[in-house]
């Protein structure tokens, strides 16, 4: 009797739940922090990071779309301009160097 195929078989994490980091242009920042997520912003030269929004939410920005925050972001190569993507975990568990709101206010 032949073995059964690999697509014939259940896998083993078919009722875990599975995190996809998306991309956040169109999501409202509240949406996109969180205990269990956290921002990372990207820039076109290759720099990542996490990101702690904190600032952002306690000006009351909460319900603005990512995609208006993008430019209030200057990459330490002069860009200003960040991609954001929501990542599942906390800031402290990314292990990415981290970028605060509020150093752009100081």
């Amino acid at each position: 009797m032949p073995t059964p195929s690999a697509l014939q078989r259940p896998t083993t994490h078919a009722f875990s739940p599975i995190f996809i980091p998306f991309d956040a242009n169109d999501e409202p920042l509240a949406e996109c922090v969180g205990e269990d997520r956290h921002l990372r912003a990207y820039c076109a030269c290759g720099e990542v990071t996490s990101f702690d929004a904190e600032a952002w939410l306690l000006r009351g920005l909460a319900f603005l779309s990512m995609s208006e925050f993008s430019g209030r972001l200057r990459c330490p190569c002069g860009r200003r301009h960040a991609r954001f993507e929501v990542w599942p975990g906390s800031l402290k568990e990314s292990g990415l160097k981290m970028r605060s709101a509020s150093a752009l206010y100081e």
